[in-house]
Order: C-alpha cells, then structure tokens, then sequence
C-alpha cells in the first residue's frame, strides 16, 4: 500500500463557531467525563470538552480518529500499559499516517504524569506529534476528517479571536507550549503555515 501524506490542520475558532461545528457531530462521539481510557471513541468525528489539567489525545489517520481524554485525579488513569493496550486493540500501530496532537496538562505533578506519559509512548511509537499544552483556560477539541482537521477553543481563544487577532497568535497567547509536528499545518486566515 502507497503511504498517503496526510496533514492535518490545527484551527482555533470562537466558542460559539466550536459549538457550531461539534453539532453536527453525534453526540455518541464526545468524550465525556469522568475521562478515564474507557470513555474513548474512535470515529471520523470526534470531540471532548474542558480539557483543564487532563490531557486529551487525537490519534488519527487523515481518514478517522481515536480521541483519548484522560483525568489525573483518577489512579488507574496512570497506568500507562492500559493506554498502550488500548491502542493496540483500537488501531494499527503500523499505519505509516497516524499522526497525533497532545492537547492540555497543568504544571502539577499528576498532569505532568499523565502528559509526559503520552509524550514518551508517542515517542517510542514514531508516531509525529504536536504539543499544545497547559492552556490558559478550559479546552474544547474536535476532529473532522471531511478536511483532517483540529478544531480548538477555549476562553482565551475566543477572546483574542474577537478583538481581530489572528489564528497563530491567539493559539500562542492562550497556551504556554505549541509544538507543532512536520505532519501538520497552523490554519491561518489566508492559507496553512506551519509554526
């Protein structure tokens, strides 16, 4: 089989246009709390709200997507070979176009836990991954695989988005890390960049 180059797109968008697009998206397909790695959902559309010291994970093909939100507060959500096994039963590993977005954390030491945890398997795995971490505010995260795109919010975000600040500079405003991988592009309002 051919490797396709998939590329996905990371767009910071208002409140209100993140609830615009998720309503079109089944409720079935929202991660919900208590966050735990049974919570999950693999589908083309995915999202999950009010990421806070969690982390959320989008693994995707260019084609669908496994979405991980994990709690800290939960014990068991520690136990990193669980998340490991719970990749391996849900996608092909193997697959040359799965690429990843790490998205949340807090700087304690359960968040950092969790969000080292996922940069490190990632890692391990060869599996291209972009960090968007410790936001300013709660997040809210979508993917849509009709364009392979992030779709990302969060107060701050909506905020600096309303007063004409472009895509790139709220998303840098309102998290202290982005790190963006070869494999994705920053939507700006004329074009994709890459950080």
């Amino acid at each position: 089989m051919n490797q396709i180059n998939f590329t996905s797109r990371i767009h910071p968008v208002t409140l209100a246009e993140f609830g615009r697009i998720t309503s079109s998206i089944p409720t079935k397909n929202e991660v919900k709390y208590p966050w735990t790695i049974k919570d999950s959902k693999i589908a083309s559309d995915v999202y999950t709200k009010r990421i806070c010291d969690c982390t959320a994970a989008i693994i995707s093909t260019g084609k669908e997507a496994l979405m991980l939100h994990i709690n800290p507060e939960i014990s068991n959500n520690h136990a990193f070979l669980q998340v490991l096994t719970f990749l391996r039963n849900n996608i092909d590993l193997t697959n040359k176009n799965l690429q990843a977005v790490i998205i949340g954390s807090k700087n304690t030491k359960k968040s950092q836990d969790i969000y080292n945890k996922f940069i490190d398997m990632l890692a391990k795995l060869h599996i291209p991954t972009t960090e968007i971490k410790n936001g300013k505010n709660p997040t809210n995260v979508a993917y849509k695989s009709s364009n392979d795109e992030i779709i990302i919010t969060n107060a701050s975000i909506d905020k600096l988005l309303k007063k004409g600040q472009t895509a790139t500079d709220s998303l840098h405003a309102s998290f202290e890390k982005i790190s963006i991988s070869n494999k994705d592009e920053f939507y700006t309002e004329n074009h994709f960049d890459s950080l």
